[in-house]
């Protein structure tokens, strides 16, 4: 929804994810006070409700709260035994009242631009294109401030590791620029070549 509406104006911006948090507010809060019970939302009841079923299969170990080790005896049992409800040990981020309470607040409509007072000025014209229009994909990306870091989530910063010679392993430069190199290549080039005898030659 953010990247579709990136390259438009800072107030077309705003306006194409305003509608969307809108209608997404509004249909999560009337869910809510939809819901028969008050307790914990659908899926997580019906996660306890499969993981009640499923509990008879685990192995028993002992508790040190309870001073007990349980038996031969059901997860229904332990619980009756303990007098507790299992809604007692569910965090409240799971809880209706919880959900309520986060989609309680409303984003209020605002006027629209047909609703703007109209102003007597002349309104600013796009700027001139100068010189010859780029090839490649348009760039998207917005220009970032001074004091900004230009960090991304999807590339690695690219660090410049110190350089290490082979010839005379000092750092700083590479084998091909160290002058060591550069010294001995002058001596090899300075000598001479001996000719190569291919074949036999003809006698005169």
């Amino acid at each position: 929804m953010i990247l579709d509406n990136t390259y438009k104006p800072i107030v077309t911006l705003l306006e194409k994810l305003r509608y969307p948090l809108m209608a997404r507010m509004l249909a999560y809060r009337e869910k809510a006070y939809k819901w028969s019970s008050n307790d914990v939302c659908p899926k997580i009841k019906d996660i306890l409700h499969k993981n009640q079923t499923t509990a008879g299969e685990y192995i028993p170990r002992k508790s040190n709260q309870w001073n007990y080790e349980i038996i031969g005896a059901t997860i229904h049992d332990s619980w009756a035994a303990k007098k507790d409800k299992i809604l007692d040990y569910v965090d409240d981020c799971y809880k209706v009242k919880t959900y309520r309470r986060i989609y309680e607040h409303a984003i209020f409509p605002i006027n629209g631009p047909q609703m703007w007072a109209k102003s007597t000025k002349i309104p600013p014209l796009p700027p001139k294109i100068v010189g010859k229009k780029k090839r490649g994909r348009k760039q998207k990306a917005r220009r970032k401030e001074a004091d900004e870091v230009g960090a991304s989530r999807t590339k690695m910063k690219r660090k410049q590791q110190s350089l290490d010679c082979n010839t005379c392993n000092k750092p700083g430069h590479n084998k091909k620029n160290c002058k060591y190199n550069i010294v001995s290549q002058e001596t090899t080039s300075g000598r001479q070549k001996l000719p190569v005898r291919r074949g036999h030659e003809e006698e005169g």
